[in-house]
């Protein structure tokens, strides 16, 4: 029994590093969005996502997205199946994180998913697409690649590069889309209104076309 129990405890840890892992990045998110600046919301959520790619990279590879998982699945790394229990997981870390938002603060200045004003659907569509292909393209090159992670000698930047990614992606598009990037980020902000909303539908497929594309790259850069 109490080998059975090691065994159940070592394959629901991964996934509860999943979840954790996402709740904190999307609690981060609502909370830098709410008593925020706008100038360091970028760097502040980059830092968090680097917080929790270390904390739990070793146990389930800290994908905390499921774009990021999507990429890893087309590209061999992980099965469908762990794919699928992942993006569970994920979600119900970014709903869990909205319900502690909305007890954190009032419903009413709770943030709508939307693109920013002066900005169509289409060009949120195009900047979620874009960078969330460029963060997986670097998880991709950074994390997974063997010519970066020799089996003896795995690299210790690979957090800091994809943190850079949301950096980069904040500043740069944060003014169109939001830079959400990760579509358990995009659900969470829209569920806390009591329903998904067209928005978090399409940002969320932008943001899969994205990891498709970039798992598509990686082939070609790296075959």
């Amino acid at each position: 029994i109490v080998l059975a129990l090691c065994g159940l405890s070592q394959t629901l840890s991964k996934y509860a590093a999943e979840f954790v892992g996402t709740f904190v990045l999307v609690l981060t998110v609502f909370c830098c969005i709410m008593t925020g600046s706008g100038t360091w919301n970028a760097l502040a959520i980059a830092c968090v996502l680097m917080a929790m790619i270390y904390a739990t990279g070793s146990v389930s590879g800290a994908n905390l997205n499921p774009a990021v998982s999507l990429t890893l699945g087309l590209s061999g790394v992980l099965t469908w199946d762990v794919v699928i229990k992942y993006w569970v997981s994920q979600l119900l870390g970014g709903f869990v994180a909205a319900g502690c938002a909305a007890a954190l603060f009032p419903a009413a200045d709770l943030p709508v998913l939307a693109p920013a004003a002066g900005f169509t659907g289409v060009h949120a569509v195009i900047a979620e697409l874009l960078y969330t292909f460029m963060l997986c393209f670097v998880v991709l090159n950074c994390a997974v690649s063997k010519r970066n992670n020799d089996p003896k000698d795995g690299n210790e930047f690979f957090a800091l590069a994809i943190g850079f990614v949301i950096v980069a992606g904040g500043y740069a598009v944060g003014g169109i889309s939001g830079a959400a990037f990760n579509p358990a980020v995009a659900a969470a902000l829209d569920v806390h209104h009591w329903g998904i909303s067209g928005w978090s539908a399409g940002y969320g497929m932008a943001e899969f076309a994205g990891a498709a594309l970039a798992s598509l790259l990686y082939s070609v850069v790296r075959p």
